[in-house]
């Protein structure tokens, strides 16, 4: 999509407001709402990164030799990864239409608001920190809500969602993806 389509997504910020020290951070990042283009989408995830850094300059998560060994793997590429501007994916099984892959998302890395047509996926947090935007119903603003280890998201066809790495991140995915491996992604605004 470009600057000029008119797709506009408001964002609630009331979960990331109820978590210990984030009430500024929510107020800060609510001005910046709504996303209604690339520059939007853009900026919005760029700004969060940074003031994360501001408001918890010593971070909140922690990643694991796990992660490091992830993120090496993505740096070498090789069989079963795809390297990303954000970090990249490793991919651990893949029996078509069941995929399931490491999603090693670096600090300040972000991925696409995206959305999918048939693929049901499962999302858990297994290290870090981030932040999700993530549609909980239909015709409701997109819901900003901390990303910590133990968070798990059930998105299914039709559900728009975000991942910010406002820290190194570790996401483990289950999808059933019945178009084949990363052929049902339908992007709304993608990292610049």
């Amino acid at each position: 999509m470009s600057d000029s389509d008119s797709t506009v997504f408001e964002l609630d910020h009331k979960p990331l407001a109820l978590v210990a020290g984030c009430s500024g951070l929510a107020e800060d990042l609510s001005a910046l709402a709504p996303l209604n283009s690339q520059t939007s989408f853009n900026d919005y995830c760029r700004e969060a990164c940074r003031l994360w850094g501001e408001y918890f300059a010593d971070g909140l998560g922690t990643t694991s030799e796990r992660f490091d060994q992830l993120d090496q793997r993505v740096r070498t590429r090789g069989e079963g990864i795809i390297a990303t501007p954000w970090g990249g994916v490793v991919v651990t099984r893949h029996e078509p239409p069941l995929v399931e892959k490491y999603l090693v998302i670096r600090r300040g890395g972000y991925l696409a608001l995206e959305t999918h047509a048939e693929k049901r996926e499962h999302l858990e947090v297994r290290e870090g920190t981030g932040l999700i935007l993530w549609r909980r119903q239909p015709r409701q603003p997109l819901a900003v809500e901390v990303l910590e280890p133990g968070a798990s998201f059930d998105f299914e066809p039709g559900m728009e969602h975000c991942i910010i790495g406002t820290e190194d991140l570790l996401v483990f995915e289950r999808s059933s993806d019945p178009k084949g491996m990363d052929q049902d992604l339908i992007f709304f605004y993608s990292p610049a």
